[in-house]
């Protein structure tokens, strides 16, 4: 079934459609741009005014600079704003993976309905839709994992070379945005080894298919290094965390392992226990991950995947459940392997693997449908579970951020381009702009707010001190160190808020 099939184009418009507005209201409802936002979009500004490699180095993050340039390319043609820019951009990604989703589920087998139900499950995915609103470099991830999922099944379906070639394509382009898409490019191919249809011959020919560009691009530009004695280890820096986990990553997972069961069994376990530590740390940081996983789905879309598995819907061919697995495991070895290391998972990290889960749940529903019958309660039920838990997605419900960034908007207005401003919050100093390239570097030091102590205050023109309404302590004993009466406060319902002062000198 191909995506540009007449019958079908109503699903996939109608799903764009909903996909752009959903992206312009998280837009609108991102109360304050996300701290890795602040990144992108600073280094995009810096590519109008200093070189490439400055603007790559303005921060972390932007080490990986095909976001960035995206960015800057947009505001410089259309003369938007970068946060426009930045938007639009995430717009777009999210729009190729939300029609890459349901082109996937038409090659899984699904009829029409399937596809209509595709679409209102990729565009009432909680986890997926709470991102909308966030400046981060996964948008362009997604689409291209996705893409590089439809290629493969396709590829598999066909073993010709054009598919192999787009695959290829797609997971390098997911490279530039994250570094884990060359653990796919390097993972995947070998699924076809364990592919019983084929012969040995057609195996290693479409394995050389799959592996024959990115094998090409590393020797060109090896060649490229060679002889023009260019240096890029600075514009290929990120490459190199590649290269560490492949020669350190055991050692370095495995001690990460064992630190944590010392630290388990000396100051959680009783004496007793101690003993059982690595145990115990296995089937905790085991139920862990199962929890954030099934948090990230949502708990309805889980158990309609584990429902879709034990009925056996859809009936796969081997080829396309094999390219499912793998994608599946995968991910599965890249989130938990984080997870032992670093003993925290982002949610956003766990986006990947949903997007495959997901790909079962129209089939659980459709199922659902073809038995309605049976049992009548069970359908309307698990629709409206679904509409409960789409709504974080679409509404925010904590409490807002505004305050930080009308506390930011307040400094610009309010203080002279000279003026020396302390904030232990980057993105206040971000909606200033009295920082440019060194919010970074700064918000690194200011972050500890013991430097206004023992009248460190009084080396500032302006303080705007975010505090956190959870540490009233903490609080009360540095705005008693501050004696002077605050010129704004900005606060949200809960409490917290930017105090800011004016030091007269």
């Amino acid at each position: 079934m191909s995506m540009t099939t007449s019958r079908n184009y109503i699903i996939y418009l109608l799903a764009a459609l909903v996909s752009v507005f959903l992206s312009y209201d998280g837009s609108l409802r991102g109360a304050v741009i996300n701290p890795d936002g602040l990144c992108y979009l600073q280094s995009a500004e810096a590519m109008t005014t200093a070189d490439f490699h400055t603007a790559m180095n303005v921060c972390g993050q932007a080490q990986w600079p095909l976001y960035s340039m995206l960015i800057y390319g947009l505001a410089a043609v259309t003369k938007i704003s970068y946060i426009s820019a930045a938007f639009t951009v995430n717009g777009l990604f999210t729009l190729i993976s939300v029609l890459t989703f349901i082109y996937i589920v038409s090659l899984m087998g699904a009829n029409r309905r399937t596809l209509w139900l595709a679409a209102v499950v990729i565009l009432m995915a909680h986890e997926f839709n709470s991102v909308r609103e966030y400046v981060i470099r996964d948008h362009g991830f997604w689409a291209f994992y996705l893409l590089s999922l439809a290629f493969m099944l396709r590829f598999y379906a066909k073993l010709n070379v054009v598919n192999a070639f787009m695959w290829s394509v797609s997971m390098m382009i997911a490279i530039l945005f994250r570094i884990e898409g060359a653990v796919f490019l390097l993972l995947l191919p070998l699924a076809v080894w364990i592919y019983n249809e084929l012969t040995f011959t057609q195996k290693l020919k479409a394995f050389l298919q799959l592996y024959l560009l990115p094998i090409l691009t590393v020797v060109a530009v090896f060649a490229y290094v060679k002889y023009t004695a260019t240096d890029v280890t600075a514009h290929l820096s990120r490459l190199s965390e590649i290269q560490f986990h492949l020669l350190h990553g055991v050692n370095k997972l495995i001690e990460s392992y064992q630190a944590s069961a010392n630290a388990l069994g000396q100051h959680v376990l009783s004496v007793f226990a101690a003993r059982d530590a690595n145990y115990v740390l296995f089937l905790l940081l085991s139920v862990w991950y199962v929890a954030l996983v099934l948090t990230n789905l949502s708990i309805i879309y889980g158990l309609l995947v584990l429902y879709a598995w034990i009925k056996k819907t859809p009936k796969l061919s081997c080829a396309v459940l094999l390219v499912l697995m793998s994608y599946l495991l995968v991910n599965v070895i890249i989130t938990s392997l984080f997870l032992v290391e670093n003993m925290f998972l982002s949610k956003r990290y766990l986006i990947a693997l949903s997007l495959i889960l997901m790909l079962w749940v129209p089939f659980a529903i459709e199922y659902l449908i073809q038995h309605f019958q049976q049992r009548k309660w069970l359908l309307p039920l698990v629709a409206f579970l679904i509409f409960i838990s789409s709504l974080g997605g679409f509404f925010n419900f904590g409490y807002s951020k505004a305050y930080i960034r009308h506390s930011g908007e307040w400094l610009a207005e309010h203080a002279n381009k000279e003026a020396h401003i302390y904030s232990n919050d980057p993105q206040v100093m971000y909606y200033s702009h009295h920082f440019g390239n060194d919010i970074f570097v700064l918000a690194h030091n200011y972050s500890d707010i013991s430097i206004l102590e023992q009248g460190g205050w009084k080396k500032f023109d302006f303080i705007a001190l975010h505090l956190d309404s959870k540490e009233k302590e903490k609080n009360a004993r540095i705005t008693t160190e501050i004696a002077l009466t605050p010129v704004h406060v900005f606060a949200n319902k809960r409490g917290d808020q930017v105090i800011i002062y004016q030091v007269k000198h």
